[in-house]
């Protein structure tokens, strides 16, 4: 059954506000309070967008992973004195994103960056990815957050190999970190079967991209592998988070349509049976269309019939 419902990111609903990048020149042109008004920018929009969720019901959300640009990058920690950490109005904004967080029992979850790789074979890459997630930690922390989504990383050349050394380094983060991170599959090199594996060394949590295995297929997901995949989750308190999206142009293309397919809706329904699952829609009409999710999944719960947008 679906539970919570969620999207990522962007609310087109709140557009022109966005969330500000930041160019390394220009914090040196223009002092750091300029990063600073960045980062305060991108920590107001989360609380509108939060806010904006719980008056539409929406209680699931992915925040995004550059809300503080720049904060770790060598020159600046080496150039300027100021912390985000030791900043007072910085932390009061992540204060009142996590007290609208709690109060409404929102999932809060981040998702790595592509240049996050644990299983690089290049060690800077993966001892940068480390620090990477020790800074997602603590604002994930901070935000009142509960998953970080990660991904397996590359093959080299021996996907056996790949998973062994992400295994391997997995085994060696902090503990903290290692509580929230959940590996999703996708769809170009490491399957259900492949996160499966990983799951059964390390005990990581799976999120499951239904798109992503309809891309990345080697053989058919069935029942059983979401009974395994909730067993998966038992030790976090959590009840597995999962991904929905179709294809633009047709069911095989990785671009993310506007809405969900209603045959993609009903196929997922189908596929969880009675387990429990909060499900992340990742489309491009965004909070639109996990309100349209919303709507046909209370449809075929009341036995109505609802015109999709």
């Amino acid at each position: 059954m679906i539970n919570r419902v969620g999207y990522a990111c962007i609310n087109n609903s709140l557009k022109p506000r966005g969330f500000q990048e930041c160019r390394l020149s220009s914090i040196y042109k223009q002092g750091i309070d300029y990063l600073r008004s960045k980062i305060i920018n991108n920590l107001q929009l989360t609380k509108e967008i939060l806010e904006w969720n719980v008056e539409n019901e929406i209680f699931m959300y992915r925040a995004t992973s550059n809300l503080l640009p720049l904060v770790g990058h060598p020159e600046i920690l080496r150039d300027f004195h100021w912390r985000w950490e030791e900043d007072q109005e910085i932390r009061e904004r992540f204060d009142e994103i996590k007290n609208i967080v709690q109060k409404n029992r929102i999932r809060l979850s981040l998702h790595a960056d592509q240049f996050m790789v644990l299983n690089s074979l290049n060690e800077k890459v993966v001892d940068n990815s480390i620090k990477y997630l020790i800074a997602q930690y603590q604002q994930l922390i901070l935000l009142g957050g509960v998953d970080i989504i990660i991904h397996t990383g590359g093959v080299y050349g021996d996907k056996n190999k790949s998973l062994e050394r992400f295994i391997n380094v997995f085994r060696e983060l902090p503990e903290g970190i290692q509580r929230t991170l959940r590996l999703e599959n996708d769809d170009i090199s490491f399957n259900l079967d492949d996160v499966l594996y990983v799951n059964e060394k390390t005990g990581i949590p799976i999120v499951l991209d239904v798109h992503h295995h309809r891309c990345n297929m080697e053989r058919e997901i069935n029942h059983q592998d979401i009974i395994k995949i909730n067993e998966g989750w038992k030790d976090t308190g959590l009840i597995p988070k999962m991904h929905i999206s179709s294809g633009k142009s047709d069911d095989y293309d990785k671009r993310h349509s506007d809405y969900i397919a209603e045959d993609d809706i009903t196929a997922f329904i189908d596929l969880i049976g009675d387990i429990d699952v909060d499900l992340m829609v990742e489309a491009k009409e965004k909070e639109q269309a996990a309100l349209n999710l919303i709507k046909f999944v209370h449809s075929k719960i009341l036995g109505e019939k609802l015109v999709f947008l």
